[in-house]
């Protein structure tokens, strides 16, 4: 459900509005969806979670671009409810082990501050599991000292016998997490398309946004998805998810090092990241809603936004 505003986009009519016609089709994970974009395949022009692959096949010779954002932070730390104060001091992950699913964005991030502030990352255990549910249960029977969790699976499994120790927007304010891709052939032929499409994606973020359209957002997000409406209401307007269409440029660069730094890749050369990154649909998309809207503070703010994020 994290690619909410997509979804907002298609039932409110704003595809349709825009003059684009967006067919949602099922993949079976994230490797699936991003090979199908590496090879070309017609069946898919844009995949909208997982920075983490993104720029894992990126860095394995992909040619992809990173064109627009889906949603930032949600990650969180948990541990036994004893020791969430413990854990809230960073100094104190030396020598402990900690469990997560593979591709985790928040440790990423996490392990990066730490290294910054001299912590032995190295000194550090990690226990891979093959679930969210299993990461909680790693905590809660001591078989790991804390967890990484996006956080409404950190709030879900409370009664599992877990605590929240922090968000790790706390830490590390706006990082990003679910971007939107494409191969670098669509982006080059369809990039009229996709001005419209993301046309379509800023209207629905702003009414998203606006708080007198909850209840609205919730019940259409419920019906695409089968959750029910509490769980919806809980995801975005209790656990704070941060969804924006920013691409953030800024940070998937500062991302990309973190990985890099973590050696999270087996080939030891970088690559230049910045080439598969554009913003520019973005832009111009935000410059013609912003024109269409003058009054509109939102979109005042996200051209502000830009700037800060993208330079």
């Amino acid at each position: 459900i994290r690619t909410a505003i997509v979804i907002l986009a298609d039932k409110l009519g704003y595809f349709k509005e825009e003059g684009i016609q967006v067919n949602f089709v099922e993949v079976a994970n994230a490797a699936a969806a991003l090979t199908s974009l590496s090879l070309g395949k017609e069946d898919l022009d844009v995949w909208g979670t997982g920075i983490v692959p993104d720029l894992t096949f990126i860095t394995n010779g992909s040619d992809l671009v990173i064109f627009e954002g889906t949603a930032a932070e949600g990650g969180a730390i948990i541990s036994l409810p004893k020791n969430t104060e413990k854990f809230k001091n960073l100094k104190n992950f030396e020598n402990t082990t900690v469990a997560m699913v593979r591709n985790q964005t928040s440790w990423v991030v996490t392990r990066e501050l730490m290294r910054e502030q001299g912590i032995d990352v190295n000194s550090i255990n990690l226990k891979f599991v093959d679930s969210q549910i299993n990461v909680a249960q790693a905590v809660a029977k001591n078989e790991a000292d804390t967890g990484f969790l996006p956080v409404e699976f950190a709030n879900q499994f409370r009664p599992e016998g877990i605590g929240l120790v922090r968000e790790v927007g706390e830490l590390v304010p706006n990082y990003v997490c679910c971007r939107q891709v494409t191969s670098r052939n669509s982006f080059n032929k369809k990039k009229e398309t996709f001005v419209k499409f993301t046309k379509a994606n800023l209207r629905a973020w702003n009414y998203f946004s606006n708080p007198t359209n909850r209840e609205n957002v919730i019940k259409l997000l419920a019906d695409f998805s089968g959750q029910k409406e509490s769980y919806i209401n809980e995801y975005f307007f209790i656990n704070h998810t941060l969804l924006t269409l920013d691409p953030n440029t800024n940070g998937i660069k500062s991302f990309y090092k973190a990985m890099v730094n973590s050696d999270y890749f087996t080939d030891t050369t970088p690559v230049d990241i910045s080439k598969y990154v554009d913003s520019t649909i973005y832009k111009e998309a935000l410059d013609a809603v912003a024109a269409e809207y003058p009054n509109d503070d939102f979109y005042k703010t996200a051209l502000s936004n830009y700037s800060k994020y993208n330079n």
